[in-house]
């Protein structure tokens, strides 16, 4: 509960639809306190109708971290659009994934606001490990331990594969370690870190004890237990927990246009990033 505005639970487990919220003073004070406080509870807010310009947008995800600069033209913020000519990403299906989990440093804050979304809508899909942890039966959290996941990208691939399910991927890949009961960077909490797009392996486990083991995390993870869809309409502002929520969408619908713009703040700045690795095939990745 707030004392300047509603907050209504989408799910029982992830997000919240905050209602009645002033964006004029979303960065002052007190008021930027309580919807900090409503991100770490629910993970994922939701503005139905916002009317927010790109700036705006920074501003409010820059009580969180520093902005990432994700294009060419140094901007804070881009387009995730099929056809906005400065689009990224297409499309195409996305398994669950967190954004950036190769990199040693993640992304920490994702936001999306809906500029143009087909008729017929369109969907992101959420699933809360920060939630999943929580629930772990006994006998998963001993398999797991202290142990370690690897998480890879691999620029040949389908956005919708999932690398443990196919050939082993090769090392020089980036790739980044992270505990499998990753420690939220604000509150300390665990959160169960595995990803159907980016996870492929468990350190110092054979491949098959390794597939297992993932296989059985997926299982406990992916279920409507601990997932929110997510319906777009246009003037949506959604804000995540990147690390806490993994995300994924299903493919947008053929002669259809969608555009979302996004900001994130926190972890590496990933536009240096893939112009430091062209050489494997990251020139026209962005996200």
């Amino acid at each position: 509960m707030s004392d300047y505005f509603e907050i209504r639970p989408l799910t029982q487990s992830t997000g919240a639809e905050i209602i009645g919220f002033d964006f004029d003073r979303a960065t002052t004070g007190a008021y930027a306190r309580a919807w900090l406080d409503a991100l770490d509870e629910h993970q994922l807010l939701l503005f139905r109708g916002a009317t927010i310009e790109a700036e705006q947008q920074v501003e409010l995800l820059e009580k969180l971290g520093p902005a990432l600069v994700e294009n060419e033209a140094g901007r804070s913020y881009q387009f995730v659009s099929n056809s906005h000519e400065e689009g990224i990403l297409g499309d195409g299906r996305f398994a669950y994934h967190s954004d950036h989990a190769f990199m040693s440093d993640p992304i920490d804050i994702l936001s999306l606001y809906g500029l143009e979304i087909p008729r017929s809508g369109t969907q992101t899909r959420f699933a809360n490990g920060l939630a999943a942890a929580r629930a772990l039966p006994e006998a998963l959290r001993q398999r797991i331990g202290d142990r370690r996941a690897r998480h890879i990208i691999d620029p040949a691939a389908e956005s919708d594969a999932v690398p443990i399910r196919g050939p082993r991927l090769p090392d020089d890949l980036p790739h980044a370690y992270h505990p499998i009961l990753f420690p939220h960077p604000r509150t300390g909490e665990e959160i169960l870190y595995v990803c159907e797009q980016q996870t492929d392996r468990i350190e110092f486990l054979d491949h098959d004890d390794s597939r297992a083991l993932i296989e059985a995390l997926f299982e406990h993870l992916y279920t409507p237990r601990f997932t929110l869809v997510h319906e777009w309409q246009e003037g949506d502002l959604v804000l995540w927990d990147n690390r806490a929520l993994q995300h994924a969408r299903g493919e947008v619908t053929p002669g259809t246009s969608r555009t979302l713009r996004r900001v994130a703040v926190g972890g590496t700045p990933v536009y240096e990033f893939f112009k430091q690795n062209r050489e494997l095939g990251f020139e026209e990745r962005s996200a």
